[in-house]
């Protein structure tokens, strides 16, 4: 329990920052990649520390202590928010005025921030590829309910975006992408059913913008980018019975792409890999790769109608719904369909809104479009196919503005979103089951 006089520590001073800015808790919690109940146990111990009764004392208590800088137009050391000048008064004055005339400032800079417009979603400044662009357009999103049909289930230990997620032997894996540390070889695998996170084996060769794939008891993770920005071409290969990697993949004993990539669209289908346009390093492509493992082969099918990275694939009766994506200028609303066994491409109901980095599976016979957002378009919404009558309908998120390249997986009857960017690297780990209700009819037998 803490105690009054006691030093408060450094994610309890970047909480007080952004509670001086006027934000709640809710807003907090999404900026930290923490939870709401995080949020409010951290806010007992500052008021208990400080001796504050409520938000606004230990505001003025942060203030005083030079914990918020109210100096000029600077930036606050968390949070995007900027606190509006405040003049402080002359020390003759006592120090009851001095605090009510603090306090009626701060009210003043908290409604100013609050209240001021906010402007277009602007690209962030994470030294990723030549993708960031400032927003071209911006979506109302409908007002989020009371209470979220997505449930925070345990954190993922490393935050990142830009990462491989994956099921397999029962666990999700969580591989690679990109942390606050840079480009991260990084594997950990949940479990779901006991909400437990264990850390595995590093991925023999760190990258980012990659996506993973499972076939049998084999995870395979095709190219990627590099600490520098680089497309490859390896192919890293985890064995999940075994559970370990295949070193001998860098001998390219399992075949690399033909060429370098990253930033693509992968899934399995009848026991080969689909891996659709990505990153060369130049430009966004058009080419579409298909190994098979059994012959330790690639092989190139029918190109997409346009390049495009930051795609997403799912697999539904079949085919494969490739969904969104990013062409160098733009958030893309695209919908097709490929049809592996023909090679022909065909065109399916636009998404509402552009999505680069977004995350599409499939469950129940739809499909789940998943985060995206935050370079040419406004994430307010996620989205849900139809494919009986070829629509796309809303389905609440998580997270608002922006929701960069999360992984996403189906794991039994929920989907799982994991990590990715909003304004910073993301540990939160959010499960979404569209039925969570199972009705079990009893059968009579007579005799």
């Amino acid at each position: 329990m803490s105690e009054y006089g006691e030093t408060l520590t450094k994610r309890e001073k970047e909480i007080l920052q952004l509670v001086a800015t006027g934000v709640t808790n809710r807003e907090v919690a999404y900026r930290l990649s923490i939870s709401i109940n995080t949020v409010k146990v951290h806010l007992r111990n500052v008021f208990a520390k400080l001796g504050a009764e409520s938000r606004t004392e230990a505001t003025m208590i942060a203030v005083r202590e030079g914990w918020v800088t109210v100096e000029g137009a600077e930036e606050l050391p968390v949070g995007e928010t900027a606190v509006a000048p405040l003049v402080a008064p002359e020390p003759p004055l006592p120090w009851s005025k001095r605090l009510t005339l603090l306090a009626a400032l701060l009210l003043v800079a908290v409604v100013v921030a609050v209240t001021w417009p906010r402007g277009r979603p602007q690209a962030s400044t994470e030294p990723d590829l030549p993708l960031d662009q400032p927003s071209e357009q911006a979506v109302v999103a409908p007002a989020a309910s009371t209470e979220s049909p997505w449930q925070e289930r345990a954190q993922m230990p490393t935050r990142r975006a830009y990462l491989a997620l994956t099921t397999v032997e029962g666990r999700i894996l969580a591989i690679g992408g990109r942390s606050p540390e840079g480009v991260t070889a990084a594997m950990e695998a949940y479990d779901p059913v006991n909400d437990v996170w264990t850390r595995e084996s590093d991925k023999p060769t760190p990258g980012a913008y990659i996506s993973a794939a499972t076939i049998g008891t084999d995870v395979y993770v095709p190219g990627g980018c590099d600490a520098e920005g680089t497309p490859t071409r390896a192919v890293d290969v985890y064995d999940a019975q075994a559970g370990s990697w295949r070193e001998d993949s860098r001998d390219a004993v399992t075949a690399p792409l033909p060429e370098p990539r990253c930033a693509y669209a992968l899934a399995a289908l009848d026991e080969r890999l689909y891996l659709f346009g990505g990153w060369d390093g130049e430009r966004y492509v058009t080419t579409v790769y298909v190994y098979d493992p059994q012959m330790n082969t690639w092989a190139e099918g029918t190109p997409m109608h346009t390049g495009r990275g930051l795609a997403a694939v799912a697999v539904l009766y079949g085919r494969l719904y490739v969904v969104g994506g990013y062409d160098g200028e733009r958030e893309l609303t695209t919908c097709t369909i490929y049809d592996p066994a023909e090679g022909t491409w065909e065109e399916c109901a636009s998404l509402a809104v552009g999505r680069g980095g977004l995350g599409l599976v499939s469950l129940s016979g739809q499909l789940y479009a998943i985060g995206g957002g935050g370079r040419t378009s406004y994430l307010g919404f996620n989205e849900r196919y139809n494919p009986d009558d070829d629509t796309w309908s809303v389905v609440e998120t998580p997270l608002v503005e922006e929701w960069r390249s999360p992984g996403v997986v189906v794991f039994d009857t929920a989907i799982y979103a994991i990590g990715g960017w909003s304004g910073d690297y993301l540990s939160l780990n959010q499960a979404y089951e569209p039925f969570p209700f199972r009705i079990f009819i009893p059968v009579s037998h007579q005799q």
